[in-house]
């Protein structure tokens, strides 16, 4: 690299640019600011709330809320309480997991505890552990309130049926 001339450095990456940095997936909204990094190597503890997109690929442990766009890596480790609008999930999480919109769950995952999500995409090799509710009311102040919407399927089907079959008639 040269002091004057050429504004780029002889390996081809501008000084003020870090190399390397990884960036979530898909971004919440055109309109978000860049993503909170919680980088390798890092280890958080404590309350986590952020507004925008955050990416952790160290460690945190805790509580996690944002009103955007959450990833965690495939070589993260998180040990929260999880709140956020959507979610990409790869590294491994100890914790109750409440997505508001939709949950994906990379193949690398391993996710301990409960999930809540409105929609969930579940890649094959995932290792989940924990009570798994999708659609319906994804607030957790509310569950207690909403009943499965199992009973009023039963119903219908019960409708339907012309001859009940019994357990271990067949």
């Amino acid at each position: 690299m040269s002091l004057f001339g050429s504004s780029q450095p002889e390996n081809g990456h501008d000084s003020q640019t870090p190399l390397n940095m990884p960036q979530p997936s898909t971004p919440s909204s055109p309109k978000s600011a860049p993503a909170t990094v919680i980088a390798k190597g890092v280890r958080l503890e404590g309350d986590f709330k952020s507004q925008g997109d955050v990416l952790i690929e160290g460690e945190v442990h805790g509580t996690i809320q944002t009103d955007s766009l959450l990833t965690v890596g495939p070589e993260a480790s998180v040990k929260a309480g999880i709140t956020a609008s959507d979610a990409v999930i790869a590294g491994k999480i100890d914790g109750n997991t409440n997505i508001k919109n939709r949950l994906e769950v990379k193949s690398t995952a391993q996710i301990l505890g409960d999930i809540v999500c409105q929609t969930a995409v579940i890649e094959a090799g995932a290792k989940l552990q924990g009570n798994i509710k999708c659609g319906g009311n994804s607030d957790k102040s509310n569950n207690n309130n909403n009943k499965p919407e199992i009973a009023k399927v039963n119903e219908l089907v019960k409708d339907k049926v012309e001859s009940p079959v019994k357990p271990n008639a067949i």
